[in-house]
């Protein structure tokens, strides 16, 4: 048979073939070759040959030596949770001389794929994902080559990953509750766009149980904005202070960045905290005592969850084969005076 030259060849391809699975020749190329009947090797040896088929970068790097090097992919580099996770990231990879790739993607699909592919070829032993909710073939081709993947705080059910996160569900009611204990009769939510993304869609389906319920005639304000535009935050800030204007008014702000966006566009319209609007939201730092009466916040435990997922990683790679596991970490709220 003339072998194939085109050097387009993929394990796929090879499987094929050789009549095995893909898995199958990942542990072959991995050199994990006990647990394959000889008549497979045989066969993946065969196809390999014909087929003139030639190892990814991450394949030979895996077989030939550790990279000791680690992939930490963020959805925003600006967002509070994101510096925080890193942080816990970096401690336990400095404690076990793990380096870090770090990798920004802007909630961008089609820059994670680009992040993701970049962090394949650099043969990264570990992988910590702050999704976007897509790339799904890619992630699986990680698990193929034995590529230890985490999920952390955005979730996709759909794969068979490890994933830490916070108990998002609980910890938003919890602060509801204590804006409607406060007198507050229309509270409105300020997001980025949901998508697909866990923890924004947990946290906006509690939001519009406890609005149905609690909001004056059952009014539900839920805003989608994006960040980078000043000027649809502030329009829709103007429209939620000029409606029903003799009602108590509160906005949830859904993460750290859109926090400070808010807060940004208030002072520039003239609006006081809480005297026109109280505000609450996610993802307590320092600084947010110190922002006009101090902001009242969930403090997330993001550095610990950095920790647990870098944890989780190293566990794996020393050989960890169970199921994987869901991880969910203590959020809670910080009482300051925005409300």
């Amino acid at each position: 048979m003339k072998k194939k030259t085109t050097g387009h060849t993929t394990i796929k391809d090879v499987a094929k073939f050789a009549g095995v699975s893909k898995s199958t020749v990942s542990r072959y190329i991995n050199g994990k070759i006990d647990a394959i009947s000889p008549e497979k090797v045989k066969n993946i040896k065969k196809a390999i040959a014909e087929l003139n088929y030639r190892p990814s970068k991450m394949a030979q790097g895996l077989k030939i030596k550790k990279s000791k090097l680690i992939g930490f992919v963020v959805a925003d580099i600006t967002n509070p949770f994101s510096v925080a996770a890193f942080r816990g990231v970096e401690e336990v990879c400095d404690q076990y001389g793990y380096s870090i790739m770090v990798c920004n993607t802007d909630n961008s699909p089609e820059k994670e794929r680009e992040m993701l592919l970049k962090l394949e070829a650099h043969s990264v032993e570990g992988l910590i994902l702050n999704a976007t909710g897509e790339n799904k073939d890619l992630l699986n081709a990680f698990s193929e080559q034995h590529i230890p993947t985490i999920l952390i705080d955005r979730k996709l059910p759909d794969l068979k990953l490890d994933t830490v996160t916070t108990d998002n569900r609980r910890i938003t009611k919890e602060i509801l509750q204590k804006i409607y204990s406060k007198g507050y009769t229309d509270v409105a939510l300020f997001t980025e766009p949901i998508s697909s993304i866990s923890p924004r869609a947990e946290r906006a389906a509690v939001y519009q149980e406890m609005a149905s319920a609690q909001n004056v005639n059952g009014l539900v304000r839920m805003y989608e904005i994006d960040v980078k535009n000043k000027e649809q935050l502030k329009a829709a800030l103007r429209s939620f202070y000029k409606d029903m204007p003799e009602q108590k008014k509160a906005i949830l702000a859904l993460n750290g960045l859109i926090m400070l966006k808010i807060i940004s566009c208030m002072e520039e319209l003239g609006l006081h905290i809480p005297q026109d609007i109280g505000i609450a939201g996610f993802d307590d730092t320092e600084w947010y005592k110190l922002i006009g009466p101090g902001i009242t916040t969930i403090a997330q435990p993001s550095h610990d969850m950095g920790r647990t997922a870098m944890e989780r990683v190293l566990k794996r790679i020393e050989g960890d084969k169970g199921a994987p596991q869901t991880i969910e970490l203590e959020a809670e709220v910080i009482m300051r005076k925005s409300l």
